[in-house]
C-alpha cells in the first residue's frame, strides 16, 4: 500500500473517509501498488452557454464536485487520514520514497550523474540494493555531463507518450552546486518547449553553514525557468511533492519541474516525531493569502470543501478525490494560472488580450460541441470559407486523425510548425509543410492570403508569423465582413490574443476542438463542396512554381597520390547539407522506414534544411530545440529517443558546430550501447550565423569558423562504427550503409559539405511572404537584428 498517491490520500481524508485505498495493482517492477487515474474536471462558468463537448464527442460533461462541507474538525479528519497513509511509509527514508513514487510513475530510465549530496538517492538505483530483490529495476544511465543529462531525458519526453495520452516525464538527477547549475539550459529549452521534466538534485544539508561546498540556491536559480522550483523540508512531504512534480509537469502546456533535496533530509527516516511535526505544521489556504503568504509550505488546506491546495500560494492547484479513488484536478479560480490548467471548452469571441481575465467585461461566450451559439456561428464560418488554412503546432499532436478528417472533408490546405512536423503527412495532396522563417515558400504565400486561419495548438511564435503588424492581412479583412478572420486553439487562456487577436478563442485541447467540429460537419455538411477547388488550384501552383531548391555542383578531376606512392585520377563531386539530407529521405521513403525513424537535430542550417527536405509522416517525429534554439541537444535527444523507443530508428541529424558542443555525450552511446545513428554534416562552420554577417554586417565574419576533429577518430574513440564521406559519387552507397547495416550498434556517419545558406529565409522585420528565394546578394534592412 506504499505507492498510493499521497494526494488523494490526503484529500480523501478531507471527507473523513477511512477506506480510501483502493484495490492494487502490479506494475513492470512487480512491487504492488496502487496508481490514481487523474483525470481533470470541466469548470462551471456561468457566461457559458449551451452544452459541454461531451454531448457531441463524448467527453465527460460532468463537473466535480469541488465544494463538499466537512462535518465536524476538518483538521482532525485529515490529520487522522494522513497519518495513517504517512504510516505506511514508516521507518522509510525520503530517498526510498522518491524512488517508489518513480516506480508508481511508470518511470523506466532515469538520467544523471553523481556527487556527494546526491549519493542516498543515487543508491536506490543500484543493482544490489536490498530494495530490489528480484524486481526489475528503473534503468540508470550515467552521462558525461549534467547538461547533456537534461538534453537525454528531454528526448525521452518529447517521444513517448503515457496511456492517457500525454508526454511521459523525463526525469534527471545530480548533484548540488554545479550539478544543478549545469542543469540551467535543459531546464529553460524544456519550459520554452512544453516538455515534461522533473529535475531532482541534491543539496547542502540542513546543518551545514551558509556558503557550505557545492551550495548554491538552487531553488532561487530554477524557478523563472520551470513551472514549479521547491526545496524539500520534511521527509513527509515527499510524496507529496513527488505526486505534486508529475502533474505540473504533465498538465496545462507540459514543462519542467525542480526539487531540491538536502542531503540530511535525504536519509531522514520517517518516524512519529517526523510524521506529527508535518501534519501540525499544515497550514490553510485561502485567497487572500496570495501575495502576501509565503511559500515555504506548498502543501495547504482549504477550509469547509474536500480540496487542498499543493505548489506555490499564488501558483497552485487545488486537488480532490471522488467516490471512486480517482485524483481530480478541480477549479478553484479564474486567474491566469487557474485557467492554464483547466480546460474549459469554452469558445470566446472578440476579446482583446487585456480584457481576457476582466469578468465584468461583456463578451461572448459558448461551449465547444454546443448545437448552437457561438459553436454553430464557428462551425457555419469554416464551412462557408473560400480560402480556409490550417496551421497545425505542438498542441495537434495527438490528433492526426481528427485533422485529416477535417482538411480532407472541407479540402483545407495544412502546414505545421516545427514541433508539429508529421502530425499531418507531408505525402497527402492538402500537405502545404512547415511554413515560418525557414519554411516552405507556399504555405508563407497561402497564409497570407486565407481568409480563414485555423490555429491549432500554436502560440503564433514570431517564427511563423514575420512582422506582426502585417500577419495575415487577407483574413483580418475577412473578419471585418464578417466572412472570415482567425479561430486560435490553445490549453493556455493566457495565449488569448496575446499576438495575434482572434475572431474566436477556444480554449481547450486541439484534439477535443477537431472532434467537435468534425461531429458538428458530419451532421450538418456543407451544401457547396466545390467552394475551395480555386484555393486548391493556387496551392498546386504555388509548389510548382517555389520548391525548395538545392545547390548542385559541377564534378571535378582530381590527381590523388595513395599511401604506396602511385597516382590516380579521380571524379569528384561535392555536396551541400541540402543534397545530403534529400539523399538521406530518399532511401528512406524507398525502403518503407520514414514512418519508423525519429529525427532530431542541433540548431542551425541543418536543422531548417532536415524540417524543409525530410517527408514528415508521423507525429512527434522532429525532435528539436525551436523556441530556445539550443545547439548541441541533437545527440542528447536522440539517446532519448532511442531509449523511449527501442524499436523505431532514430537519427541524429547534427552539423559540426552543434555535435561539437556535445560530444562527450559518445563515452554515454558507447557504454550504454544505445544503437544511434549519427550524421555529422561538416562545413566547418556555424553557416546560419555566418550568412548573417554576410547580409547584415558587410561579410565581417567573426566567431563562426570551426576545425573540426576528424569525427570517425573520435567515435573510433569510444568503440563506435564509423563511415566517412566527401563526394556525391560514394553517397548513395554509404548513406545505405548507414541507415541499413547497423541495426543493433550505433553508427557516425561523417559527411564533409559546402558552406551554402537554408533558403527561403523571411529576412528579420519582414512580412512572412517577402522571402529570399535564391542565393544572391541585396539590400536588407540593416536595423531589423537578426537573431
Amino acid at each position: 500500500m506504499k505507492f498510493t498517491t499521497a494526494v488523494a490520500i490526503l484529500a480523501a481524508s478531507f471527507a473523513g473517509s477511512s477506506a480510501f485505498l483502493a484495490p492494487q495493482t502490479t506494475t513492470h517492477s512487480g512491487i504492488s501498488r496502487r496508481r490514481q487515474n487523474v483525470l481533470m474536471s470541466t469548470i462551471s462558468d456561468p457566461s457559458t452557454t449551451g452544452k459541454s463537448v461531451g454531448v457531441s464527442t463524448g467527453f465527460s460533461d460532468a463537473p466535480a464536485n469541488i465544494s463538499m462541507p466537512i462535518n465536524g474538525s476538518s483538521s482532525s479528519h485529515s490529520k487522522a487520514a494522513a497519518r495513517k497513509y504517512l504510516d505506511t511509509f514508516r521507518g522509510e527514508t525520503a530517498a526510498h520514497i522518491i524512488y517508489s513514487k518513480l516506480l508508481e510513475h511508470n518511470v523506466q530510465v532515469v538520467n544523471g550523474y553523481s556527487g556527494g549530496a546526491i549519493l542516498p538517492l543515487l543508491d536506490q538505483f543500484h543493482k544490489k540494493h536490498p530494495r530490489h530483490g528480484s524486481a526489475s529495476r528503473i534503468r540508470w544511465i550515467t552521462n558525461s555531463n549534467e547538461s547533456s543529462a537534461g538534453h537525454v531525458a528531454e528526448g525521452i519526453a518529447k517521444s513517448s507518450t503515457e496511456s492517457d495520452g500525454k508526454l511521459a516525464a523525463g526525469i534527471v538527477v545530480a548533484t548540488s552546486g554545479p550539478g544543478a547549475t549545469n542543469l540551467v539550459t535543459p531546464v529553460t529549452d524544456a519550459l520554452c518547449d512544453g516538455v515534461p521534466l522533473v529535475v531532482l538534485c541534491g543539496q547542502a544539508a540542513t546543518t551545514a553553514p551558509k556558503d557550505a561546498f557545492q551550495s548554491c540556491p538552487a531553488v532561487d536559480i530554477m524557478k523563472p525557468i520551470t513551472k514549479w522550483s521547491y526545496q524539500i523540508k520534511n521527509a513527509a512531504e515527499v510524496p507529496f511533492a513527488m505526486d505534486y512534480a508529475f502533474y505540473i509537469a504533465r498538465h496545462g502546456r507540459p514543462g519542467p519541474v525542480f526539487i531540491d533535496l538536502p542531503k540530511d533530509l535525504q536519509i531522514q527516516q520517517l518516524n512519529d516525531e517526523v510524521i506529527g511535526n508535518f501534519l501540525d505544521g499544515l497550514k490553510s489556504y485561502s485567497e487572500d493569502d496570495v501575495g502576501s503568504a509565503s511559500d515555504k509550505d506548498f502543501v495547504r488546506l482549504i477550509p469547509d470543501t474536500t480540496a487542498i491546495h499543493l505548489g506555490r500560494v499564488s501558483q497552485g492547484l487545488s486537488f480532490q478525490v471522488d467516490d471512486e479513488g480517482n485524483l481530480i484536478h478541480v477549479e478553484s479560480g479564474h486567474d491566469a494560472y487557474h485557467l492554464d490548467h483547466h480546460n474549459t471548452d469554452t469558445i470566446y469571441s472578440g476579446v482583446d488580450y487585456a480584457d481576457i481575465y476582466d469578468e465584468t467585461k461583456e463578451r461572448r461566450t459558448g461551449k465547444l460541441g454546443a448545437p448552437d451559439g457561438l459553436m454553430l456561428e464557428m462551425v457555419e464560418l469554416i464551412k462557408n470559407a473560400k480560402r480556409p488554412f490550417i496551421i497545425a503546432g505542438q498542441g495537434a499532436n495527438d490528433a492526426s486523425e481528427e485533422l485529416l478528417e477535417l482538411a480532407e472533408s472541407l479540402q483545407i490546405p495544412v502546414a505545421t510548425t516545427l514541433h508539429a512536423l508529421g502530425t499531418f503527412d507531408e505525402r497527402h495532396a492538402l500537405a502545404t509543410n512547415m511554413l515560418g522563417m525557414h519554411g516552405h515558400a507556399t504555405p508563407n504565400y497561402l497564409i497570407q492570403d486565407c481568409d480563414l486561419l485555423l490555429c491549432i495548438g500554436s502560440r503564433f511564435d514570431d517564427r511563423i508569423t514575420g512582422r506582426p503588424s502585417d500577419f495575415i492581412p487577407a483574413a483580418r479583412q475577412a473578419a471585418k465582413e464578417g466572412r472570415g478572420g482567425v479561430i486560435h486553439v490553445d490549453v493556455r487562456f493566457s495565449e488569448n490574443a496575446k499576438q495575434v487577436k482572434p475572431t474566436y478563442f477556444v480554449h481547450s485541447t486541439g484534439k477535443k476542438f477537431l472532434q467537435a467540429v468534425n461531429s458538428a460537419i458530419r451532421a450538418n455538411p456543407p451544401k457547396d463542396r466545390n467552394r475551395t477547388k480555386p484555393w486548391i488550384k493556387k496551392k498546386m501552383s504555388l509548389e510548382k512554381e517555389y520548391p525548395i531548391k538545392i545547390t548542385k555542383y559541377n564534378p571535378e578531376t582530381f590527381t590523388i597520390t595513395d599511401d604506396d606512392g602511385s597516382t590516380r585520377e579521380v571524379t569528384r563531386t561535392r555536396m551541400c547539407c541540402q543534397s545530403v539530407i534529400a539523399e538521406m529521405n530518399r532511401q528512406l521513403l524507398e525502403t518503407g522506414k520514414i514512418d519508423e525513424a525519429i529525427f532530431s537535430t542541433g540548431v542551425g542550417i541543418h536543422q531548417m534544411a532536415a524540417a524543409q527536405l525530410i517527408t514528415w509522416t508521423k507525429p512527434r517525429q522532429m525532435l528539436s530545440s525551436g523556441s530556445l534554439g539550443t545547439m548541441g541537444v541533437s545527440l542528447g535527444y536522440c539517446m532519448g529517443a532511442k531509449l523511449a523507443n527501442p524499436t523505431k530508428m532514430c537519427i541524429s541529424v547534427d552539423g559540426d558546430g552543434s555535435f561539437n558542443m556535445t560530444f562527450t555525450e559518445l563515452k554515454t552511446i558507447g557504454e550504454e550501447k544505445i544503437p544511434v545513428k549519427l550524421l555529422i554534416l561538416d562545413n566547418e562552420s556555424q553557416m546560419m550565423v555566418e550568412y548573417w554577417q554576410r547580409l547584415f554586417h558587410d561579410q565581417r565574419y567573426i566567431a563562426v569558423r570551426n576545425k573540426s576533429p576528424k569525427y570517425t577518430t573520435l567515435a573510433s574513440a569510444f568503440g563506435i562504427k564509423s563511415i566517412y564521406c566527401e563526394s556525391e559519387e560514394e553517397l548513395e552507397e554509404k548513406m545505405r550503409s548507414f541507415l541499413l547495416d547497423y541495426d543493433d550498434e550505433p553508427v557516425l556517419f561523417h559527411v564533409r559539405i559546402e558552406r551554402t545558406p537554408c533558403l527561403p529565409m523571411v529576412a528579420p522585420g519582414q512580412p512572412l511572404d517577402n522571402m529570399i528565394l535564391v542565393d544572391e546578394d541585396f539590400e536588407v534592412d540593416k536595423s531589423a537584428a537578426p537573431s
